[in-house]
């Protein structure tokens, strides 16, 4: 308890330096503001993120064709790396003009009264256009509005090599029993069942989030407010018990693996299905595979009236150099030309529901995220967007040790719940209509 506790209040107290820091950075910029630069920091590096985010830089360009666009992109550890870039300009007063982040991972900048709401950017018809969640989701505790989407991705999806189902009599699971009988069935037949890559260990986590989902939208709900703090816990012991009980099914090189490697295993038929978000279509489309004749996607039992909601925004800090050209930013963001210009190569579907899904959207992304975002029961957002930071490292860790390593359910279980005791929640979530 002491521990987290302890590591947030150092880095309020680094945040609250930085606010004194950036006082005297504003006398000394106000030339710079006249300037027609707009200054981003993100950390998407890959071929399509690159895509991606020339589109989206197009689409601001198209109506200020005058401004320069001064684009930083931070690559490794999916954010990891661009979060401790943000946190030394933020000390350094040299906050950019916008930046990539999770929205959960905006609550320590927000707790030191280092960013600026962007509430006039969320106009009725912007909000009319977004599902419940998505707003909520960029609303810091106060009730505002600190973050815009570029689109979502959907978390939490089994993607499935449609020919090694079709060749073993196999299809997509209703039940935990149809489940384990595909694990069972592929192994006999000599096929990872499970194709993982946690060489990151994050992949990993990734499951136990998933399968969090599957014991329904309460236990979920509960779960990213912090109230599932007994180790004794029906769900989460059972959640944890599943996870032991996959991973007989991994291949066995998976620590040497990343993500994407693993998914590949799927792509080529070496493995039968991985578990990942929408970013995992990715890999069957850049080689050259088609969704639903050559891949297919289902959901964990349990799960499959649940869309899971992983978002990526971009956000104001104070102390920017160049804020018209940052308030111009978000107001392009938040069009809908803007969000299919994204969304396309970035593998996602638009935040807003009346963007348009042309041409330059896949046949899943049209046919099956877009169809399940639309006709979903309930939302849930990722963990990473829906609880504190420092639990999502802790968590990680005691996934990564007691279940990858040790394989012991009840151990994760104790830890677990001695986290989520010990973690402040700043945010309670209401994911039921």
């Amino acid at each position: 308890m002491k521990k987290i506790k302890r590591s947030l209040h150092f880095f309020k107290i680094f945040l609250l330096a930085a606010i004194f820091l950036l006082s005297f950075a504003f006398n000394g910029i106000s030339a710079d503001k006249e300037a027609k630069i707009l200054e981003i920091y993100h950390w998407w590096t890959s071929g399509s993120e690159k895509a991606a985010m020339d589109a989206l830089i197009g689409q601001y360009l198209n109506e200020y064709p005058d401004v320069t666009v001064l684009e930083s992109p931070v690559a490794g550890g999916g954010g990891l790396e661009m979060r401790q870039v943000m946190h030394t300009l933020m000390l350094a007063g040299e906050a950019p003009d916008s930046f990539q982040s999770y929205p959960f991972g905006l609550i320590p900048y927000w707790e030191a009264d280092m960013l600026i709401s962007i509430d006039e950017v969320w106009t009725d018809e912007v909000k009319e256009a977004v599902p419940d969640v998505v707003e909520d989701m960029c609303k810091m505790p106060d009730g505002h509005y600190y973050a815009i989407p570029c689109g979502v991705q959907q978390a939490g999806v089994f993607f499935y090599n449609t020919k090694i189902f079709a060749e073993n009599g196999l299809t997509e699971p209703k039940t935990w029993d149809d489940f384990w009988n595909i694990c069972e069935t592929l192994k006999k037949k000599g096929i990872d069942p499970i194709a993982l890559g946690d060489k990151n260990a994050w992949p990993l986590t990734y499951i136990f989030r998933t399968l969090t989902a599957s014991q329904g939208v309460t236990y979920y709900e509960d779960f990213i407010n912090g109230k599932v703090s007994t180790e004794s816990h029906l769900q989460l012991v059972d959640t944890l018990e599943k996870m032991v009980k996959m991973s007989q099914y991994y291949n066995s090189d998976h620590a040497a693996l990343t993500w994407d490697e693993a998914m590949g295993r799927v792509v080529t038929g070496a493995a039968g299905f991985s578990i990942m978000g929408d970013c995992g279509a990715g890999e069957f489309i850049v080689a050259g595979k088609e969704y639903p004749d050559d891949f297919g996607a289902f959901y964990a039992p349990g799960a499959a009236d649940i869309f899971g909601v992983s978002l990526d925004v971009f956000a104001l800090p104070k102390g920017t150099k160049h804020p018209v050209q940052a308030m111009n930013w978000f107001k392009i963001i938040a069009t809908k030309e803007a969000q299919s210009s994204f969304a396309g190569p970035k593998g996602f579907i638009p935040a807003r529901t009346d963007s348009l899904m042309g041409e330059g959207f896949s046949n899943y992304q049209k046919d099956e995220s877009a169809v399940h975002f639309k006709e979903a029961a309930y939302y849930r957002p990722g963990m990473w967007s829906g609880t504190p930071a420092t639990f999502m490292g802790h968590l990680q860790d005691i996934i990564s040790q007691e279940i990858g390593i040790n394989k012991d359910a009840a151990a994760a279980a104790k830890a677990i719940a001695r986290i989520v005791q010990e973690t402040d929640w700043p945010k309670q979530w209401d994911l039921t209509p």
